[in-house]
């Protein structure tokens, strides 16, 4: 018992603070509306300037994290700071066995390569809100069992949803994010992988002003509370 707590204890550790080189993989939840990648670099540039803010992106059209047989190759392609793992939006709950294998085999080759992984929670459907408890559960504990971060963006839809149900974060198709949530998506990573706030960044991706400002809030705050589960 305190060799694995030792052990998750120096993964954590091992998290690299104000990362300039991150790397996104996922599928059509990552790359939707001009993707997340560019949206998060945008966050950064406007508020980190000195920050060399390398960010790409390696998607696959409905990808499941296992079809990403390219990302060891990816990895070792340069050097990453961090690269963020996103599973398809149903993985962790029907093909969990497959989502987790397919997560520590990543994550291992990750740290390989001398970067650190980063778990992508994603949301639960429009017609699915049982999801969101789902997610959370399967993305948690696989972060605790790989000493990995994780990027609470399905928490943080939960709560807009709840608090301003008129704010579409989702298309008709009940699944895909629309602009305001692939923006509330970004200032997730950039709260967790930044360390800092992103209110008041002068970034808005072309939304209204009030709507920007309170996603921005909303991040934060759900990222705070997301973390201080383990204190």
């Amino acid at each position: 018992m305190r060799i694995a707590l030792l052990s998750l204890l120096l993964l954590s550790a091992s998290v690299v603070a104000s990362p300039e080189r991150v790397l996104f993989v996922g599928n059509s939840f990552t790359y939707y509306n001009n993707s997340l990648h560019n949206h998060y670099k945008e966050l950064v540039k406007a508020s980190l300037p000195d920050n060399r803010n390398r960010v790409r992106s390696m998607t696959i059209s409905g990808g499941k994290l296992f079809e990403h047989a390219g990302l060891e190759a990816m990895v070792n392609s340069e050097q990453w700071d961090i690269v963020v793992l996103q599973g398809h939006s149903l993985g962790p709950i029907e093909g969990a066995e497959r989502f987790r294998d397919a997560a520590r085999k990543h994550s291992k080759a990750i740290r390989l390569a001398g970067a650190e992984p980063m778990l992508y929670m994603t949301w639960a459907y429009t017609d699915r809100p049982e999801m969101t408890v789902q997610l959370d559960n399967a993305y948690t504990s696989l972060g605790a069992d790989l000493g990995v971060e994780v990027a609470p963006a399905g928490l943080a839809f939960e709560r807009v949803t709840q608090e301003r149900p008129e704010l579409a974060l989702r298309t008709d198709d009940k699944r895909h994010p629309t602009l305001a949530g692939t923006y509330l998506t970004a200032c997730v990573f950039y709260a967790v992988l930044q360390d800092r706030t992103p209110e008041d960044i002068d970034y808005d991706a072309g939304l209204d002003i009030e709507v920007a400002a309170y996603l921005q809030e909303v991040a934060w705050e759900v990222v705070q509370a997301y973390a201080s589960r383990d204190e």
